[in-house]
């Protein structure tokens, strides 16, 4: 049985899925499916392409934001996840391997649009003891105000004003 971990109302993470799990993520209610893992890592594990095809099969909307550990933090990384953010319909289900790096990449968007202390203690309301990532919250929230996502302001406002990053938008002076 596939574990789901809520984030916020509309944001949800989850270790590796299997081909079965796609119904049941549709049966709990998602809308879209979000797939950080790269399809080069070690293990055993549907690839993006075969994955989007049983996500569609049931349904859902799917989006590949293939995140190598070591470049969690880069900017262009975050933009890619916070544009799948933006773009899909909602709720979404995120995986990786474990649902950890889902759960980074959440904050790392999520920084850029609330106070860094809200990210973190709705990180561990949803049993992810992530406080270790205070700056490189701080530090995307910084490097959010310079990335090409910021002057898409219809889907920023879009993101920045529903539940998916587990508030409403407060203003450019609450996003530190």
């Amino acid at each position: 049985m596939l574990e789901i971990v809520s984030l916020t109302p509309e944001f949800a993470i989850g270790p590796q899925v299997t081909a079965e799990d796609f119904e049941s993520i549709r049966a709990a209610g998602f809308a879209s499916v979000v797939n950080a893992r790269p399809d080069d890592e070690l293990g055993t594990y549907l690839h993006a392409p075969e994955a989007e095809r049983q996500a569609g099969a049931c349904g859902l909307s799917y989006a590949h934001s293939p995140t190598e550990n070591h470049a969690i933090f880069e900017p262009d990384v975050i933009d890619r996840f916070e544009q799948a953010l933006a773009e899909l319909p909602k709720p979404i289900f995120a995986h990786c391997k474990t649902g950890t790096r889902a759960a980074i990449l959440w904050a790392l968007v999520a920084a850029r649009h609330r106070p860094v202390e809200d990210v973190i203690a709705t990180l561990r309301a949803g049993g992810q003891d992530l406080d270790f990532l205070e700056q490189e919250l701080r530090d995307s929230a910084a490097a959010g105000r310079q990335s090409p996502m910021q002057l898409k302001e219809d889907a920023l406002l879009s993101l920045s004003r529903s539940s998916l990053l587990g508030g409403s938008y407060a203003g450019p002076d609450k996003r530190r």
